[in-house]
């Protein structure tokens, strides 16, 4: 059987290459997703090839890329040879299609034998820990790693893993709405659109650009105000002044920290450190305050931190207590009311420039949701990579105002 295929010309390498890395990146309506499901179906359909689809999250099949595949098959005329069933799609020649997410089953993937293929889509979530254990995974001679992805921030594993220092055995392409003959007229309407009310939006949209203040950004003005004042600079640790830590604790998302001090009867905040990670217990945050250097007055934490875990009847609240970790709640207030008292303290703050780098990021692009089919901005944020930092930084500005504790602090108490 002869397949009729198109695909958009800077991806045409891929199909012949033997590289190690493939990676595909840029913005909206490329067509980059839609040519990489036309190569593994046609390869799963030459021979048995056994294909692995993964991303950071998949929380069920249905976040998958299993309905692009199923409406590749069925445009390239293949449905009487691939059997779609709700988890995995199957070849008659014994091709396979799994459909994994990597942060909740890495383990299960570490296992897997003969994986031929490999595509991570929406890549820019990755994290370091995952690629890190998945790409020593995938040893069949000959496999391959497909990687698409719409870059976020320059900081992102994914983005300095495979754009700013690629592996040697790597094919990269950077493409955009521009290099597909087949972009619609549709799609362009809403790029115009955009491209006028919202420049910095569109460069990432449409353009592939990282991610940066725009005009839905919450915190825009207060960045741009605090740079022109000199308040994003070398912040020292002063080492006489306790320390508060602000919490934004995830459970599949990432955790985050902001470590500030008070000075001047806190006319004065500075934010003089941040950590965000993802995929680790309360006692992993136990051990990295102890490992700072810092003495600690205060640690506060979300409201939510008081649910109680169906599996051990306990909150997190309660967990943390058992490990030596005694955390103040923030009110819940309303994410409107806490973005409004962050922006109300924002010029009371200065931040270290270096140890604040990835909180930065996130306070600069932390933004509105755009609706692209009504051209306007929604009255709430996205939640994307720099929610974490933001909301440790919105629940900073809610619990600054509340009573502060006399609890007495020790040198690496936490």
């Amino acid at each position: 059987m002869t397949i009729h295929t198109e695909m958009p010309a800077v991806f045409k390498e891929f199909a012949t290459s033997d590289k190690r890395f493939l990676v595909a990146y840029g913005g909206r309506g490329s067509g980059k997703s839609w040519a990489i499901a036309q190569l593994l179906i046609i390869q799963a359909y030459s021979k048995k090839t056994r294909i692995l689809c993964a991303r950071e999250i998949q929380r069920s099949v249905s976040d998958s890329v299993i309905q692009l595949l199923s409406d590749t098959i069925d445009r390239l005329g293949l449905s009487s040879f691939f059997e779609i069933q709700k988890t995995q799609i199957l070849g008659k020649n014994g091709s396979r299609f799994i459909f994994e997410g990597l942060r909740s089953n890495i383990n299960k993937i570490k296992s897997m034998e003969g994986i031929d293929r490999v595509w991570v889509e929406e890549a820019e979530a990755v994290t370091k820990s995952s690629w890190d254990t998945l790409i020593p995974t995938i040893r069949t001679p000959g496999s391959q790693i497909m990687v698409s992805f719409n870059p976020m921030r320059q900081h992102d594993d994914t983005y300095q893993r495979f754009v700013i220092s690629p592996h040697p055995d790597s094919i990269v392409v950077k493409a955009n709405w521009s290099a597909n003959p087949w972009f619609p007229i549709e799609l362009n309407k809403e790029r115009l659109y955009l491209q006028k009310i919202d420049p910095a939006l569109y460069e990432h949209i449409w353009e592939g650009e990282c991610m940066t203040a725009h005009k839905g950004a919450y915190y825009a003005d207060s960045m741009r105000q605090a740079k022109a004042e000199g308040r994003i600079t070398n912040v020292p640790w002063e080492q006489s002044i306790p320390v508060q830590t602000w919490f934004d604790l995830g459970v599949a998302d990432s955790t985050s920290i902001w470590f500030t001090q008070s000075v001047n009867n806190g006319k004065e905040i500075r934010f003089i450190d941040y950590e965000e990670h993802s995929g680790e217990g309360l006692a992993f945050y136990v051990k990295l305050l102890r490992d700072k250097p810092y003495v600690y007055d205060e640690h506060w934490a979300p409201h939510d931190i008081r649910v109680r875990e169906l599996g051990t009847g306990r909150s997190r609240l309660e967990l943390a207590a058992d490990l030596g970790l005694h955390f103040n709640v923030v009110k819940n207030i309303g994410i409107m009311d806490g973005i409004q008292a962050a922006r109300s303290l924002f010029n009371r703050c200065w931040f270290d420039e270096q140890n604040c780098k990835l909180g930065l990021d996130c306070l600069a692009t932390y933004h509105k949701e755009y609706d692209e089919i009504n051209r306007v901005y929604k009255a709430k944020p996205v939640h994307d990579f720099s929610s974490h930092g933001a909301d440790a930084f919105r629940y900073f500005a809610v619990g600054w105002n509340e009573p502060q504790s006399t609890m007495p602090y020790v040198i690496g108490s936490i």
